[in-house]
């Protein structure tokens, strides 16, 4: 079978074959690739944010149950996706590499390790620095070739980043190669600046005219004792040789604020709120929290829908599908404010009814107590029936007593 599917996959007007798009670009003369790219600090705190922010989202199974969602935390895909996807690494790891390779790569792979019975058991991350991946589309279906195997997609979860065909991704540092390129020319020109502490060329002038030698040996000296370590240099020119400085105006030094600015480009890159990456000029105390909640919807719900359908169409069965199971992303644990906030929040919902006040409880990782089951119904949002269902219950009540 699997000599077949080569052969295949051989035919040009068949079959269609996807492999890793150049992650890396350059301008002027500066390379940039994935690892380039990290050195930007603003650039590797975006990743660290957006990747830690996902790895940590709590992820259960639930099941649709008469309009009911009944949490599935024996669910063996619970065990999986939550605490131990394979013997290598936890849960959290795991997500974070995945999301990591998503970025960086433009695609996320992980074969799926299935027991006799056919039941997903383990998640193993594929390490595409070590193992290359090669997908190829036959048939409007598509196929992984994984160390000289062929794997069929319902057994691989690929979860490409951004695409032009929908199946296949594209690393973001392929397109922000010459914008990033910038940022990387501007660290280095602010290491040779310091470095240099802003002395760029020195020009010596003698009242004689000097042999080429003795110019040699002149700048040498001079170069050696200026480029030597200590805040004191003491230097003595022979015949009257006066010393000038040619030093980078002010306005030249301000090229060093386009390391600055290039928080912003990261940002726009990768889709982060500024302040995420301590930029925080715009930022207030007022509109910080929309902020998060953005960063939330904007940065990290699109992710964790992407990863939540892969996992429902590959790891459930679709027998389990039909039978309502399907996998939660809780985005609300990267949203809690202040504790005025979130007991002005949960009050509201506990006293209309919406929550119960265990349900409050759990909210807050806190033990539920027997009683606080029922939800409330404020006294001037009840229906007329209820009004005398209660009137009724209490004249009962009375006549009891008599």
């Amino acid at each position: 079978m699997l000599d077949t599917l080569k052969n295949l996959f051989s035919k040009k007007k068949e079959s269609e074959f996807y492999s890793e798009f150049p992650n890396g670009g350059f301008l002027n003369n500066v390379n940039t690739t994935n690892k380039s790219a990290l050195t930007l600090s603003a650039f590797y705190n975006g990743i660290e944010i957006l990747c830690n922010d996902y790895a940590k989202l709590p992820k259960t199974v639930f099941k649709k149950e008469k309009g009911d969602r009944i949490k599935q935390d024996a669910h063996p895909i619970t065990y999986l996706i939550a605490k131990r996807p394979n013997e290598l690494m936890t849960a959290f790891m795991f997500d974070k590499m995945m999301l990591q390779y998503a970025i960086l790569k433009g695609n996320a792979y992980a074969l799926i390790g299935r027991n006799k019975y056919g039941k997903p058991v383990a998640l193993h991350l594929i390490e595409q620095d070590k193992t290359p991946v090669q997908v190829k589309k036959y048939k409007n279906k598509l196929w992984y070739i994984i160390e000289d195997e062929i794997y069929d997609s319902n057994d691989v979860l690929h979860v490409p980043g951004f695409s032009f065909n929908g199946y296949y991704g594209i690393g973001v540092v392929s397109f922000a190669a010459q914008s990033l390129g910038v940022n990387l020319s501007s660290q280095e020109y602010a290491s040779d600046y310091y470095s240099s502490k802003g002395e760029s060329v020195i020009v010596l002038t003698s009242p004689k005219d000097m042999d080429p030698d003795a110019k040699k040996k002149l700048s040498r000296a001079v170069t050696a004792k200026l480029s030597g370590k200590g805040l004191i240099k003491t230097m003595i020119l022979d015949e009257s040789t006066s010393f000038n400085q040619l030093k980078l105006t002010p306005q030249e030094s301000q090229f060093l604020q386009t390391h600055t600015n290039g928080v912003l480009e990261v940002a726009r890159w990768l889709n982060l709120p500024p302040h995420k990456l301590k930029s925080m000029e715009h930022a207030t105390f007022s509109n910080i929290e929309h902020q998060e909640i953005a960063h939330v919807s904007d940065s990290i719900l699109p992710w964790a829908l992407k990863f939540k359908n892969e996992y429902e169409v590959k790891i459930f069965s679709k027998k389990e599908v039909t039978e309502g199971y399907f996998i939660k992303f809780n985005t609300e644990s990267l949203i809690r404010a202040d504790m005025v906030t979130m007991g002005d929040y949960l009050t509201k919902l506990v006293s209309m009814g919406i929550l119960t006040r265990n349900d409050a409880r759990v909210l807050l990782d806190f033990n539920k107590i027997e009683g606080l089951e029922s939800p409330l119904t404020p006294v001037n949002t009840q229906m007329i029936e209820q009004i005398n269902l209660k009137i009724q219950e209490i004249k009962q009540s009375l006549e009891n007593v008599k």
